[in-house]
């Protein structure tokens, strides 16, 4: 069964202020340097954290394509690891405002059993890539949301997602929209205690 997490006040507050700064809503400097495609993604219009029990995880999740260098990636390579999966954009405001939250998380993970990979939805590659010359992981290209559409329960077109998968490769936690920030590492923490 799916249980949503209670957040507090203080992590509610946080997680309002960026629901007001959606992909959709980016300023004019914003729109002029990096406009979304026409059939653009958007924000999910809240903030979710879902733990899924583990008998209601379901089948792993099978994504695969190429990196903004056009070498293969896998969620499968990833098998016995937890793995952070974020789907995000260079041209999405939350997206931006947590990828170094992400970035500083793999560095504190590194060698504990963590592996993070993101899948960069309709973006243009060589913003993606400029975007993350500083993140030590690497993110498979999504020209079109249909690699994004595959994870379960998450709403069409919707960006920031984050999905923690246990060591099998299934979804242990979902979060739709934006994370708050300074809780990535906790969560993950918590998905590495439960797989011990």
């Amino acid at each position: 069964m799916r249980r949503p997490v209670v957040l507090t006040a203080a992590v509610l507050v946080v997680g309002a202020m960026f629901l007001g700064t959606g992909c959709s809503m980016l300023s004019a400097d914003e729109e002029a340097l990096a406009p979304p495609p026409t059939a653009s993604v958007t924000t999910d219009p809240g903030i979710g954290l879902t733990v899924v029990d583990e008998a209601n995880r379901g089948a792993p999740l099978e994504i695969s394509g190429t990196d903004l260098d056009g070498k293969p990636l896998a969620l499968a390579d990833s098998r016995g690891d937890i793995t952070v999966v974020n789907g995000w954009a260079s041209w999405c405001s939350p997206c931006r405002a947590e990828m170094p939250e992400f970035a500083e998380a793999a560095r504190t993970f590194e060698g504990q059993g963590v592996t993070f990979v993101g899948i960069n939805v309709e973006d243009n590659e060589d913003d993606a890539r400029a975007f993350t010359v500083d993140t030590p992981y690497r993110s498979i290209v999504d020209k079109d949301g249909t690699l994004l559409a595959q994870i379960p329960d998450i709403p069409p077109r919707s960006l920031p997602v984050t999905v923690i998968l246990d060591r099998d490769g299934r979804v242990a936690v979902q979060i739709v929209g934006p994370i708050v920030l300074g809780t990535l590492e906790d969560t993950i923490a918590s998905v590495i205690a439960s797989e011990a």
